[in-house]
């Protein structure tokens, strides 16, 4: 699945946005449901909030923030020594995600995102036109990811600097296909076929994956 996110992060660095836009439009034609009434097996589409699973939390790289997912992206523009004018390209990719809750009253559902599209706006963006124009956390990731570059960037023109986060407390909409499991939090005072007893557990494939947006998509 990481080769097709970073195939389409090169596309959508050459190409602009009009990919990211297709996908959302798939969020938005997805079928919506409550989590409490949705039908195992049927694709469709649920929204939530967003709350912390086991695994816990990520640290957003750029903007340090706690959060369940980002995607970040890095893009140079440089001047080629064998052509003129310029070329960009993606020089950082890094897309990190860890299982989650999305909780809609007392219903929730297990989010897998190991296979999943996350089709957020950019909740972070810098640019400026050389490395050393950018701030000191800006410039720590460069050398996190990049070190080999170091003060290599004598031919840039332009750098930008994308991140998307799904943070916590956030209300968020995914489509894909639930299964509903055993829920080993909800109260047992009722009985064991309750809905109330049951989540359901979201998972994609690197065939089929989830789409993550915004709420309303």
């Amino acid at each position: 699945m990481a080769f097709y996110d970073r195939f389409f992060s090169r596309l959508r660095a050459s190409l602009g946005e009009p990919l990211g836009k297709s996908l959302r439009r798939r969020l938005r034609a997805a079928a919506p449901a409550a989590i409490s009434e949705l039908r195992e097996g049927l694709h469709c589409r649920i929204a939530g909030t967003v709350r912390a699973l086991d695994q816990g939390s990520l640290e957003a790289p750029l903007c340090g923030l706690p959060c369940v997912a980002y995607l970040l992206e890095v893009i140079e523009q440089h001047v080629s020594g064998l052509a003129p004018g310029s070329t960009r390209e993606l020089v950082i990719y890094d897309r990190q995600a860890v299982p989650f809750l999305l909780v809609d009253g007392e219903h929730r559902a297990v989010i897998d995102p190991t296979h999943a599209q996350l089709l957020l706006v950019a909740d972070h963006e810098l640019q400026a036109s050389s490395p050393l124009e950018l701030s000191p956390r800006a410039r720590a990731v460069l050398q996190r990811y990049v070190p080999h570059r170091a003060d290599d960037w004598d031919r840039t023109t332009r750098i930008w600097f994308r991140e998307a986060i799904v943070e916590l407390g956030d209300r968020i909409s995914i489509a894909g296909v639930g299964r509903r499991e055993a829920d080993p939090l909800a109260s047992t005072e009722r009985g064991y076929r309750d809905d109330v007893h049951q989540r359901l557990r979201f998972e994609g494939s690197a065939q089929v994956p989830l789409l993550i947006g915004s709420d309303p998509p």
